[in-house]
């Protein structure tokens, strides 16, 4: 399976400027296109903005109104720990966003829930470019947090997240997707009934029977790295309540 690609979606706009271009959801474009006239970049609008609300991660990130739309902005950045430090937020190529949104509206289908994409914002530089990102903001917390920051949830509470969860990490894989980077930290709780999203999507990739094994030890070693760090929150009963849900989901 490989990521669908065609021309923009219909809901979506494109635009240029002098050194960078943008792309944005068609009713938050005018507020895009205001941002990036007030700021210069859209991350820094979002980080000027008195009323924001600042989210740890790799960089900071914004929850702002983004033309009436909550949404969180952040600036792409790169991870892991040979290539980061070297490129940091310097990208080559066609910006990764375009991925994000093709991801989001192919999962979305599946009915993988991920936060909307909302625009993205590059500015290049010889051969490399920087870019900025902003998608709908969900109400929620993801699973470090939720199982490991403040009070422990309830029982009841912590058995309603695990069981989306399974079930959304089912879906990913009957869509026969993966998410190199599945971990806590890349799944958000929230809402009421509780329900899951699955963040940090512009990394999916296809995958069949193996990868989806793989997938899963990916999560399981992130589960059992949040233990050993912040105490041991995530149990073995707690296993076997996702993994019975990832069970029953089956498509």
């Amino acid at each position: 399976m490989s990521l669908p690609t065609g021309p923009l979606p219909p809901e979506y706009e494109a635009w240029t400027f002098p050194g960078g271009g943008a792309v944005a959801r068609r009713d938050v474009a005018p507020a895009v296109r205001s941002a990036l006239a007030a700021s210069g970049s859209l991350y820094a609008w979002a980080a000027a903005r008195p009323e924001r609300e600042a989210f740890a991660g790799r960089g900071a990130a914004y929850g702002v109104s983004l033309g009436g739309v909550g949404a969180v902005v952040r600036h792409a950045r790169r991870g892991g720990y040979v290539i980061a430090p070297l490129l940091g937020d310097r990208f080559v190529g066609r910006p990764r966003f375009f991925r994000e949104l093709a991801w989001s509206r192919y999962l979305s289908g599946a009915g993988v829930a991920t936060p909307a994409f909302l625009a993205g914002v590059w500015t290049r530089s010889g051969v490399v470019h920087r870019a900025d990102v902003a998608t709908e903001r969900v109400s929620g917390r993801d699973l470090a947090a939720f199982f490991f920051e403040g009070a422990a949830p309830s029982d009841a509470e912590r058995t309603a997240a695990l069981r989306a969860v399974g079930a959304l990490v089912r879906r990913l894989h009957d869509a026969r997707v993966v998410h190199p980077d599945l971990q806590l930290r890349n799944v958000l709780v929230g809402g009421t009934p509780l329900g899951a999203w699955l963040l940090d999507i512009d990394s999916c990739r296809g995958g069949g029977t193996r990868s989806r094994g793989r997938n899963l030890r990916r999560f399981f070693r992130s589960w059992e790295k949040w233990n050993r760090t912040a105490g041991p929150r995530l149990t073995a009963a707690d296993r076997r309540v996702f993994e019975s849900a990832y069970a029953e989901a089956a498509a």
